[in-house]
């Protein structure tokens, strides 16, 4: 009985998460604004097999030509897809329940947090509000960004994870709340960077809030550190290196934070559509935070007054929620502009001043959870205790009267396969023009018609083979072509050029007959190009790792090792307890 009374809340929140997770169900796929997550996940898998670990090189988008997608892009969701295709599932079902897995474990993380400072009824009420908040619907089902779509696991995680640090100093929480901080920056580093106020003012709460002040310092410390030096292998090179990539000229043109500022009116009214974000207020995505959300956050205010001399501690907590999740809602405005200009060398990259929505619906659903604390500060009696179940149900009703209309995509495509999303023509050509911005500086472009800078290719020129004759008369016989790997017994008849298909980028290394030897990239793709004399001669291009990325890798490496080594003498210990 014990044990269906603990788990019966979780039951319940997934049951009623189901309308959340129905579109997933549906045969096929649906279209979203970033379609390349199946692409994303089988170039994945590719280096996986290839043994290219920790993968950096995508073989097939970036027109074929070994794409550094996964040195820049954080790859985190694409491992956990990767477990469930290695257990026989398809490309298409596996991002399906990557995403299915995001709105549960979102929602438990959510009901964790909330039940550790108001009960198990307020944790009921926050996961589903938070599972139902209209962004959640516009990240996985229209905008299709599903790093950021499962940002929203980590935020109640590590919010979770250093409350119980704070209660209790040290020990596992402490290796816990670093986990998490590091799975953060491997899901989505640019809303990890934005989280850093939040994050910081939840400490400094946490450490006026705990009596073991000095221990909840060293032990937030460590824990800050497992999480940088965890996800090293990422964050390094992804800072470090984007200097030679395109990524930074980009996000000046259609994608400048200055014609993505959300108007206030907005937040009250935005109608729904499967659109994208422009300048004004006629956007095709609606940027609403919801009548229900904004009545509550207003009942919490109200609340945190009235209880503010009898329970300091909860009404400062609900005092700095609120305040969060104004500060949230004006880095939205362009009231905010002057603060994206003074940080425009980091904000950029942030793009779109609506992702700050990750945080609105996250501290509203946290703080609104106060609503159905146990027992009520106003009142003990059992029977508003009833009131708090009619009010949480009402509430809940509302939330999925509105999700029923919004959680579905803009329409299913019930026959679309696999093939659809993976095949080499598709991928190397259509699937790539939506994405480029890593592909080498120097790379030939051009001004598409919307004004902004595209590769100037062909898809005649996409790559179609491992290598290629530029001039004189060779024959060519592959003997690998991985991502990280090309090598090929090459008999050249008269001396030229000979062009390995992928892209200059630092870490190549070509040898011939096993002799290393220097590359030009002086052509219009920056693709690595050697001068070939006659005869018959082996030559491989190998994927090194540059000093940044060993070093990554290597802080990485220990921390896994160090925690691997904590964690069993911890458990150890706690046997000889037992």
């Amino acid at each position: 009985m014990n044990v269906i009374k603990k788990f019966l809340p979780l039951v319940v929140i997934v049951i009623l998460s189901y309308w959340s997770v129905k579109p997933l169900f549906q045969t096929g796929f649906f279209p979203i604004h970033d379609d390349e997550q199946v692409g994303r996940l089988y170039d994945l898998h590719i280096a996986v097999q290839s043994g290219h670990l920790p993968p950096r090189l995508s073989q097939n988008l970036g027109y074929g030509y070994d794409y550094p997608l996964f040195n820049f892009y954080p790859s985190f969701i694409y491992y956990i897809a990767e477990i469930y295709h290695l257990f026989g599932f398809s490309y298409i079902s596996s991002i399906k329940l990557m995403i299915a897995s995001g709105f549960i474990l979102a929602a438990f993380a959510m009901y964790a947090l909330s039940k550790e400072y108001f009960g198990k009824l307020a944790g009921v009420i926050s996961a589903l509000i938070y599972t139902y908040a209209p962004y959640r619907s516009i990240d996985a089902y229209v905008r299709g960004a599903l790093p950021e779509f499962w940002s929203f696991v980590f935020l109640p995680a590590i919010f979770w994870s250093f409350t119980k640090l704070a209660k209790t100093p040290g020990g596992l929480f402490t290796v816990i709340s670093g986990i998490f901080l590091a799975f953060f920056v491997l899901t989505h580093n640019l809303i990890a960077m934005m989280s850093i106020p939040f994050i910081l003012c939840f400490l400094i709460y946490l450490y006026f809030t705990t009596t073991s002040k000095k221990q909840f310092v060293l032990t937030t410390v460590y824990s800050g550190i497992i999480g940088i030096c965890l996800s090293a292998y990422f964050w390094l090179p992804a800072i470090l290196e984007k200097q030679y990539t395109m990524v930074s000229i980009l996000t000046t043109e259609l994608a400048d934070y200055a014609i993505h500022f959300v108007y206030p009116v907005q937040f009250l009214y935005s109608p729904w559509g499967y659109g994208g974000s422009a300048a004004g207020t006629h956007d095709g995505l609606s940027f609403q935070i919801g009548k229900i959300y904004l009545f509550c956050l207003i009942a919490v205010s109200i609340y945190a007054f009235m209880i503010f001399k009898k329970q300091r501690k909860i009404a400062s907590l609900l005092f700095l929620l609120l305040g969060l999740f104004i500060f949230s809602l004006f880095m939205q405005v362009s009231y905010s502009k002057f603060v994206w200009d003074a940080l425009q060398s980091s904000m950029s990259y942030i793009q779109f001043p609506w992702r700050y929505l990750v945080f609105s619906f996250f501290l509203a659903s946290f703080a609104i959870g106060a609503l159905f604390a146990t027992p009520f500060s106003l009142n003990k009696k059992k029977s508003f205790v009833y009131v708090q179940y009619i009010l949480g149900a009402f509430i809940i009703c509302g939330v999925l009267y509105k999700a029923v209309t919004i959680f579905n995509p803009s329409e299913y495509l019930l026959n679309v396969k696999d093939n659809d999303y993976i095949s080499q023509d598709i991928m190397r050509w259509k699937t790539s023009n939506m994405a480029f911005e890593y592909v080498p500086r120097g790379i030939i472009t051009k001004k598409s018609a919307r004004g902004n800078t595209v590769v100037d290719i062909k898809k005649t020129q996409i790559a179609k083979a491992p290598l290629s004759v530029i001039s004189g008369n060779m024959n060519i016989k592959v003997i690998k072509d991985i991502p990280q790997e090309k090598s090929a017994m090459v008999n050249v008849k008269k001396n030229g050029i000979l062009q390995f298909n992928v892209y200059t980028f630092p870490g190549w290394k070509v040898y011939i007959d096993g002799k290393y030897v220097p590359y030009s990239a002086n052509n219009s793709f920056r693709l690595l190009q050697i001068p070939m004399a006659e005869g018959t001669h082996k030559i491989v291009a190998v994927f090194q790792d540059t000093f940044v990325r060993s070093l990554g890798n290597m802080l990485s490496g220990m921390m896994a090792l160090g925690i691997v080594f904590y964690t069993s003498y911890s458990l150890k210990n706690w046997r000889k307890k037992q």
